[in-house]
């Protein structure tokens, strides 16, 4: 746990950081007013770290908003930092790796307090994000033009992407040692990769490094902070970094690119670590994440102890959200009563009009605190009866917020049921295990669902489809079956629908007529003119009577290794069919009841009873 002792001991062996992230300079630089938040905002960090008499600056990517900033972003980064971190003050940070390693891009290869041109003050470290990333002819970052000029210290840059090797900067100050890793925004789908195939390693600081001077210093006198700057929350397998992989030798890991302020450390239970996410200091959505108040650290090292103390922002601009979900407003407000509009218009004026009152309160009375604020009321509807122009409607503030085009903004709630759930049929999974012909997996599947039918556990595929597809990502190990599969299913049902029209009532009804119509053999004869299965794949039916007693190979596919005439025959009707059929898929696709009936053929979920459709700023 961070232990608040690190604080009380003598200053000389406390190493003290300044932690930011997520500056965004140059974000909204042409507005006229809000042009300035982002330069206002990090000047205040710069004469925090003086003020706090901080031995280094750490930043954790996307220090402008830009990848190529403008000349404006560019000149006024260089001269705050010019202003703040150079003068006479003697760094005592001494640097014990090897720093044409850590630092190859830099002019001399080494951190710029130690380069005897420059007056350093403050030396500054940071990686980049995804904003700032080396782009264009040379693959350079802005960071390589403040690294070049020796502005700042730029680390955690990685040279090769089939393969990760993250060693730390060594620094020592008196009796604390701090082993300092980086590592610079990658994209989240090749960086899951590369874990998922283990070319991801971490040199370790102390004995058994790689770095001979460290030899004298035990693994555990060193304190291990990392910072990194990926998505941290779950958005996907392939599109956020999980924590846990990260290695549990760590003792704090500083978060940037999520902007919501979560500065506090966090205890990681399984690799028991602790994860700091110091947030944005300059707001670039009218989210609410965003809104929360903004902070930057100040973090105390003391051998492998640690106290992070939150130092709020005053300087940034305020900004109140607020969010209403206008279905649950219907009876207090009367909707239900006719003329909504203009009942939820003199709603979200009266809630406006709180909103910029509770922003006074966040008025800190810091000279260069911007007085306008920032205001987001959203609107979450399902009747559009509500609706009315956020734009004119805005404009009546203009003068008194700082976002005059934006102010209301609705979003859709589409409302969904949740579906029937259907339970395993113990019974018939029992009589499908014990059948004597039943030895694959895919005729298992097919057991069961025949077996089960009484039951009706499937309103839209075909039993038989269902162990084409375990056959496929089985035995043919096609990753892209289920999705073909059902794909076809979901297309050739919208194309039934639009073709018999049903009201919402027989729905069902002409799902089953289309389940019955659409069985296996219709299935693989579509998916080969669509050139799904490869030239030589064969079938689990490609033997097997149907229930008309016709084969598959009577639908154009041979035997396994077979390819008769009968199987050519097939090709060439299936070939010649297929633009017809594109035909028919684009038809359906161009109607406007189609999306209607698509979400029929989904069919119900269990999902929340809103689902938010509309969430971007």
């Amino acid at each position: 746990m961070a232990d608040s002792s690190a604080a009380e001991q003598d200053g000389d062996n406390v190493i003290r950081i300044m932690v930011a992230t997520d500056n965004h300079l140059g974000y909204g630089e042409k507005d006229a007013v809000r042009g300035e938040d982002s330069f206002t905002a990090f000047e205040e960090i710069l004469e925090l770290a003086v003020a706090e008499d901080v031995d280094m600056i750490l930043l954790g990517g996307d220090l402008f908003h830009d990848a190529v900033p403008s000349q404006n972003a560019m000149h006024k980064c260089i001269e705050l930092l010019r202003r703040y971190t150079f003068g006479d003050k003697l760094v005592s940070l001494e640097i014990v790796s090897d720093q044409a390693q850590c630092f190859y891009n830099a002019v001399n290869q080494s951190v710029n307090y130690e380069d005897p041109n420059l007056n350093i003050a403050i030396p500054v470290f940071s990686i980049h994000g995804n904003h700032d990333d080396p782009s264009g002819f040379g693959r350079l970052s802005s960071l390589d033009l403040l690294s070049t000029s020796g502005l700042i210290n730029y680390f955690g840059r990685w040279t090769d992407l089939t393969k990760l090797e993250i060693s730390p900067i060594l620094i020592r100050k008196g009796e604390s040692q701090l082993a300092l890793y980086g590592l610079s925004h990658i994209h989240d789908g090749r960086l899951a990769r590369l874990f998922k195939d283990f070319k991801v390693t971490f040199e370790r600081a102390g004995p058994g490094g790689s770095d001979a001077s460290t030899a004298d210093a035990a693994e555990d006198d060193w304190f291990h902070l990392m910072v990194v700057h990926q998505n941290r929350a779950d958005r996907g397998p392939k599109n956020y970094l999980p924590e846990e992989l990260l290695p549990d030798f760590l003792h704090l890991v500083v978060w940037g690119h999520e902007h919501d302020c979560r500065i506090e450390p966090e205890s990681n239970a399984k690799k028991g670590f602790y994860v700091s996410q110091p947030g944005s200091s300059v707001p670039t959505s009218l989210s609410e994440g965003e809104a929360k108040k903004k902070h930057v650290g100040l973090l105390e090292i003391y051998k492998t102890k640690f106290k992070l103390k939150e130092l709020p922002l005053q300087s940034v601009r305020p900004f109140v959200y607020d969010s209403i979900v206008l279905p649950d407003k219907a009876e207090e407000l009367g909707l239900n009563e006719g003329d909504a509009s203009t009942k939820v218009y003199k709603f979200a004026r009266e809630r406006v009009e709180s909103m910029i009152e509770k922003a006074k309160a966040q008025l800190t009375g810091h000279p260069k605190q911007p007085e306008l604020p920032l205001i987001r009321l959203r609107l979450l509807y399902t009747d559009e009866s509500c609706m009315f122009n956020t734009i004119r409607f805005s404009q009546m503030f203009s003068t008194r917020v700082a976002n005059a085009q934006d102010v209301v903004q609705f979003s859709k709630l589409v409302k969904r049921t949740k579906g029937e759930n259907v339970q395993l049929d113990k019974e018939a999974m029992r009589r499908a295990l014990e059948a004597e012909n039943a030895t694959r997996v895919e005729e298992l599947v097919d057991r069961y669902f025949e077996e089960a039918k009484t039951k009706k556990p499937l309103k839209l595929l075909h039993s038989k489809a269902l162990a084409e597809m375990t056959y496929r990502l089985v035995e043919r190990r096609d990753a892209n079956a289920a999705e073909n599969i059902v794909k076809f299913y979901r297309e050739k049902a919208v194309e039934h629908l639009m073709e018999s029209m049903p009201n919402e009532e027989s729905i069902d009804d002409e799902l089953q007529n289309f389940r019955e119509r659409y069985k296996h053999e219709d299935l693989l004869r579509m998916l080969d003119a669509r050139g799904v299965k490869t030239k030589n794949e064969s079938s689990v039916f490609a033997s097997k009577d149907d229930a008309n007693g016709s084969t598959a190979a009577a639908a154009g596919r041979g035997t396994r290794g077979t390819r008769g005439r009968g199987a050519a025959r097939g090709r060439a009707a299936a070939t010649r069919a297929k633009p017809q059929l594109d035909a028919s898929v684009n038809n359906s696709r161009s109607s406007g009841r189609q999306q209607t009936l698509a979400s029929s053929v989904r069919g119900a979920k269990n999902v929340p009873p809103y689902v938010i459709s509309d969430d971007s700023d």
